[in-house]
This record gives structure tokens, sequence and C-alpha cells, in this order.
């Protein structure tokens, strides 16, 4: 299954400082030119507005901490940082540019930077939900997880009914194997926020988690109808369906996954394997074909393309993608025991046992059924030999 998305909060500051001239003559003037600007849809003008609003008042905070949020909008993740850090540069009192600047961080995958904003943030403002949950998140992406559940828990006493919060300590949970507890807050989540689709995609993989494969379905079919455009929702779904033995719907949910995001190599895979099944070799083996082009080191769209070409008789082409994926995964029991069989097949007798050897090390429960198949074959090939 897919990780879970996490929730970010982000705070646009809109501050008015005086009544909006007609004509603008002074910073404040331009300032809120810009936030009606910013207001009616127009960020270029609001921008040009901002940026005359500082250049005529450089200590003018709000002026900085809005140009961030439009800069960050478009694209201009660097812009945006240096601006948030002069917002906290001419108003080290205001929690916010920390906490803007700590969310850029935090989707940067600046963890360290985030958090330390985020701690910033809290010296400053102790009883705000949303700066516990975000501190959360960049401490879980750092695998605190301790930490990450403390700050939650600090989001939901301040807020108990805070959907955003619920959600990630519901992932949380997930994520801990806590899969009861984890039911309970994504429930409430959707509860309380009965369109967060993201609350209602996790609330699926909880679901799965306790074996309850149609409740997936359902829960994952209300977060595509909230959010119809995520790849990730249908291909957990397809996933789901898979289990559920629907081949037909899964493949569906595949072929629309991968019209999404045409880059995923593991949709290319699964959906290979459901070709497969289907007796479509020539597209099972576009699909892994795909897989590895986009992916070169997915073992499994080399493993996968092994057994269809095994399956076709192709024993070299076969024996050359199991080594690939070995060569990726080396704990990869069922490749060794697939390579060895072949060798077997083709009369190497020596690297086929080292192969299954090797499975049987990684996984014994090979074991009973490779040394039958080895001196069943040992045999035969004897045999074969003195004729």
């Amino acid at each position: 299954m897919r990780l879970f998305r996490f929730t970010v909060l982000f705070i646009l500051l809109l501050a008015t400082h005086a009544a909006l001239a007609q004509t603008p003559r002074d910073a404040d003037d331009f300032y809120n030119r810009g936030l009606e600007r910013q207001s009616q849809g127009d960020p270029d003008g609001a921008l040009a507005d901002y940026d005359e609003a500082i250049k005529r008042d450089p200590h003018l905070h709000d002026a900085y901490n809005n140009r961030a949020n439009i800069r960050l909008q478009k694209g201009d993740t660097d812009g945006a940082l240096a601006d948030y850090t002069k917002a906290i540069e001419t108003k080290p009192s205001d929690f916010m540019g920390y906490y803007n600047r700590g969310v850029v961080y935090l989707n940067a995958s600046k963890y360290d930077e985030a958090v330390a904003d985020f701690d910033a943030a809290i010296r400053l403002n102790p009883r705000l939900s949303m700066l516990y949950n975000n501190r959360g998140n960049a401490k879980e992406a750092k695998n605190d997880l301790d930490g990450a559940l403390a700050d939650y828990n600090r989001a939901l006493e301040i807020e108990p009914k805070s959907a955003y919060a619920l959600n990630n300590r519901g992932s949380l949970y997930q994520r801990r194997g806590q899969i009861d507890a984890a039911l309970a807050d994504l429930s409430l989540a959707v509860e309380v926020s009965p369109k967060f689709a993201e609350a209602f995609y996790n609330r699926g993989g909880a679901r799965r988690s306790k074996g309850d494969d149609r409740g997936a379905v359902e829960d994952y079919s209300k977060a595509i109808e909230l959010t119809p455009d995520n790849p990730d929702i249908y291909f957990n779904r397809g996933i789901t369906y898979q289990s559920l033995g629907d081949i037909d719907k899964a493949l569906a949910d595949f072929d629309r996954a991968i019209v999404l995001n045409p880059s995923a190599s593991d949709d290319y895979t699964q959906r290979g394997l459901l070709r497969v099944a289907k007796k479509d070799t020539t597209g099972a083996l576009a699909d892994f074909d795909k897989a590895i082009e986009l992916n070169a080191a997915d073992a499994l769209a080399y493993f996968n393309r092994g057994m269809l070409r095994e399956g076709q008789g192709k024993r070299d082409a076969a024996i050359t993608d199991y080594t690939q994926a070995i060569a990726i995964n080396p704990s990869l029991a069922t490749a060794y025991a697939n390579r060895g069989i072949l060798r077997l097949q083709k009369g190497d007798e020596k690297l086929a046992e080292q192969d299954m050897a090797q499975a049987i090390r990684l996984d014994p429960s090979l074991k009973a059924s490779l040394d039958t198949y080895l001196r069943k074959m040992k045999e035969y090939n004897a045999k074969i030999r003195g004729q």
C-alpha cells in the first residue's frame, strides 16, 4: 500500500492596514490594493503592489508574508523562503512567519528546519492546534513517531474535533499497527468533516488492514468521489478489487491511475499482473517493459517479466530477468528458486543447487518443494544422460 499523505495547513495572512485609497500614494495604499487584487484572483497585480509597498517601507511585515504566499503559489519556493525570513526579521514576535516558513520547509522535506520553525511558532502561540499538528507531521517524517504522537495528542487536547489531527494520528496509529485506534480516529475525522477525502482514503487503508476489503472499497470510492483526480486512490482501490477477485474493476482502476500519473512504475507492474491473469500476455509484457523503463530498480517488474517469459518457454530471457531482480533485491527468495529451477532444466545442476540453497536460506518454507523438485530433476537428467 502506498504511503498516506500528510495534511498540511497553510495560513494566508490578509490584514488591512487602512482604508483603500483611490490612487495609492504610500506603502499602506499599495499594500491594501495588493490585498484587494489578491482576493480578486489577480496574483500578478498583487505581487507588483506588494513589491512597491516593500520598496516604500522595507519594514512592512505583512507585505513580506503575503508576497511570500503568492510566490509560493507561483512555484518560487526560494523567493517565498526569503520573504518569510524577512517577515520574521521585521517582526520576530509574530508566530505566523515561523509557521509559514515551517510549512515550506516541511513540503521541501527539510524536516529539521521545519521542526525548528514550528518550535518557535509554538513558543509564541502555544494554544494553536495546527502548529502541533504540522510539527507532528515533520517529526513523523523524521521517524520520530513518539514525538509525532505527542504533538497530535496535544493538537487534539486544544481542538478535540480537529479532523486534520484526527486524520494524522489515525494514520500514525495504522503505521504502528494499532488498527483499532486508527479506525476510531479516522471514523471520527470523516464524521467531523464528511468531505475530507484524505481521511476516507486513510480509513480505507485501515479497513484493508483489518481484512474488510468491501469496507475499504466503500471508503476509496468516497475518496474518489471527493477527489476524482488522485491516482493513488485508484491504485489502492484497484489492489483491493484484485484481492476481492474482481479483475475487470481492478484493471479499470489501474488504467485510470496510469492516465492520471503515467510515470508511476508500480501501476504498470500491477496492471501487468492482472493482464497475465486475463491471459493477455502481450499487454502484460508491454506493462512490465514500461515499468522497467520508468524504474530500472523495480525488482518486481523484472521478476514478473521473468515469470511471463518462463511461461512462454523463453528460459534464457527469464533467467536474465531473475538475475536482474536478484541484483536489485538479493532477499527475493522466489527469484532464486525460479532461476534454480530453470538452470536445472538446462542441466546446470551445480548453479541450480546454489540457487535453491539460497532460496531455502531466505525462505525455509520452500525447502520441501525445492528438495523434491531437485531430486526428481536430477534423476531425470541422469536418465537422459544414460541414454
